[in-house]
């Protein structure tokens, strides 16, 4: 225990006798420190955890305050011891701490011999010599069961070594038959591909004197069709020159005619000008005198138009100023709306959202439930402390109320499970939480939840493990054989449901332990295992990050039990795994590295990788 004034609550007596003068001395040295002892606040939390006399004092004057205390000390000290044991065995080697433990228990034992009656240390060193004996008797069998082991695997080694032996016979047999067949299949080729090739020359022989004669053939063809050619051409040519001359005479002809026709048309042109320049004169002298009146009248239109023109301009500039000004007075009018719209939403920009706790002012404590923007107004809701009703209240009224939001860091529950707060966006309503709580900072999964999704964590009461028999004595360490799930149920708690498995734990030297476990102490397990044995991922079986929220189905529940049973009988039989697993406040069972097992990784093609997770492949 963390405290050295720890009294048993279960009746048995405590060999540790109370120092007054040190409780003295804590409580002196708590009101130095501590003076506030009605609350305690964070920073008072890490001043006492500062000073072991601090804690002392709070342990035994404030139990119910400081059970939380009491809790992490123990595990704060723990974890100092194993730090300082460490550092002692990198300097000075295991067996120099294995000497102090020893001088250790040599002086305890003193002290304990001190303090027994004659009759009690003659009872004691009974009880001690009895134990030595089982302890021996214990190493005898394992020395002979290792012996046993010893000559079984030799035995199976020799076996082996006949075996491959034997095989190596076989392979070379095997070996020295297709070497000969592969020799007499070769000289069969060899006989064919003669064979094929006289075939091969008979034949070419043969096609070279079709070759000729099929060539003599075309030859005389050819000789035929040029004689043919040479008649075809000439009787071609005969009809041409006949042709040439008939075409002679009708170009003659037609030369004549043309000429005849062309004497006719100069004659009936030359009448044709005569009777136009007639006509030419006479039309000449109207277009004269109709241009004199259309000149006239151009000038009369001119004139009414200018002065159309000049009135028009009249009217379209006073037209032009009353438009103008219309205008100016417009966009003076929505530049002003604009400039009250911005404000607007730049206020609305930064209003809070709904279920955002505040502080109306006169009023008291509340919550947003909508803010209206045209009227620059909350409508909060009141708690039920001050009456419970809606108001409506001015946007200067309202302001946050910092001791109700939940701290950064702080431990809530959520849809998607438990987290830990990392900060509240007012303008949104949307709390930011972590829910992987044990993963890096750069692994970190935001779920960004509203405000009445999110509450507060309540540190959940550990159940007492279930034995078989109970009779038997708690051993020092408890070893894992296998661990499976066996049974599943909803529990409601905080008013929010979530679901707990049950856990069969079969022991090599306490029998079998049930116990109830939730979803996040295998998920932490998985995560624990890849992160300190260097493994990735593919090398056991996946567990799903997300918790089931809402989907409490039979089929989802056994389908995430299967996928847990596949994890947990994979990481019992890894030789390289060390983890273990608490069961309540009493028990913990630990898996062993089997020294002689290696890593998967290692050796990723060899027969031990495969079998192990042969199921997730």
């Amino acid at each position: 225990m963390y405290s050295s004034y720890w009294k048993p609550s279960d009746g048995r007596e405590s060999n540790v006798r109370t120092d007054h003068e040190a409780l003295h001395r804590d409580e002196a040295t708590h009101k130095a420190m501590q003076s506030d002892e009605t609350e305690l606040r964070p920073l008072d939390l890490e001043t006492i955890m500062s000073s072991k006399a601090a804690v002392k004092f709070w342990y035994l004057h404030r139990p119910k305050t400081m059970a939380y205390v009491h809790k992490n000390a123990t595990k704060v000290q723990s974890l100092g011891r194993a730090f300082a044991v460490r550092k002692l065995r990198e300097k000075h080697g295991a067996e120099y701490m294995a000497n102090l433990a020893r001088q250790d228990q040599v002086r305890r034992d003193a002290d304990v011999l001190k303090e027994l009656t004659d009759e009690e240390r003659a009872a004691k060193e009974l009880n001690d010599a009895a134990y030595d004996a089982r302890v021996e008797e214990s190493r005898r069998l394992r020395q002979r069961k290792a012996a046993t082991l010893a000559a079984q695997e030799e035995a199976e080694r020799l076996r082996e070594e006949e075996r491959l032996l034997q095989q190596q016979k076989a392979d070379e047999e095997r070996r020295r038959q297709k070497e000969e067949a592969l020799r007499l299949e070769e000289l069969r080729l060899i006989e064919e591909e003669e064979r094929r090739a006289a075939e091969e020359v008979e034949a070419e022989r043969k096609a070279e004197e079709e070759r000729l004669a099929v060539l003599e053939a075309a030859r005389l063809a050819e000789e035929e069709a040029i004689h043919a050619e040479e008649m075809r051409l000439a009787e071609e040519k005969r009809v041409r020159e006949e042709e040439e001359e008939r075409l002679r005479r009708q170009e003659e002809e037609r030369l004549c005619r043309q000429e005849e026709e062309r004497l006719a048309e100069e004659e009936r042109i030359r009448a044709e000008k005569e009777e136009a320049a007639f006509f030419a004169a006479q039309a000449r002298e109207e277009e004269e005198r109709l241009e004199r009146e259309a000149e006239e009248k151009r000038l009369r239109e001119e004139e009414e138009r200018r002065a159309q023109l000049q009135r028009e301009n009249r009217e379209r500039k006073r037209a032009e100023a009353a438009l103008a000004a219309k205008l100016a007075e417009e966009e003076a009018e929505r530049i002003l709306q604009e400039r009250i719209q911005q404000e607007k939403n730049e206020k609305y920009a930064q209003s809070l959202s709904k279920d955002v706790p505040v502080l109306v002012r006169q009023r008291g404590p509340g919550r947003v439930v909508s803010y209206d923007k045209q009227h620059e107004a909350y409508a909060i809701e009141m708690d039920k402390s001050m009456g419970g009703m809606q108001i409506t209240v001015p946007i200067g009224d309202v302001n946050l109320d910092d001791r109700r939001i939940f701290s950064p860091r702080t431990k809530v529950d959520t849809p998607f499970g438990t987290g830990e707060v990392v900060g509240l966006d007012p303008h949104v309503g949307c709390y930011a939480i972590n829910t992987e709580i044990h993963s890096p900072d750069d692994d970190q999964f935001l779920a960004f939840v509203q405000i009445k999704d999110v509450v507060l964590h309540v540190e959940e009461e550990e159940e007492r493990a279930i034995v078989e028999d109970a009779s038997l004595p708690i051993p020092d360490e408890i070893g894992l054989d296998s661990a499976r799930i066996v049974d599943s149920r909803i529990v409601n708690r905080t008013g929010s449901k979530f679901i707990q498995y049950k856990l069969e734990i079969r022991t090599t030297n306490y029998g079998t332990v049930f116990c109830w476990k939730r979803y996040s102490t295998f998920r932490s397990l998985c995560d624990r295992l890849i992160k300190e044995n260097g493994m990735k991922r593919r090398d056991i079986p996946d567990l799903p990050h997300r918790h089931l929220v809402g989907n409490f189905s039979q089929q989802t529940i056994g389908e995430r039990a299967e996928k847990l049973n596949l994890f947990l009988s994979a990481a019992a039989k890894a030789g390289h795994l060390q983890w273990g697993i608490r069961v309540d406040d009493q028990i913990a069972v630990y898996k062993r590295r089997n020294k002689s097992a290696t890593q998967p990784s290692s050796q990723p093609g060899s027969r031990g990788s495969r079998s192990i997770f042969s199921r997730r492949r």
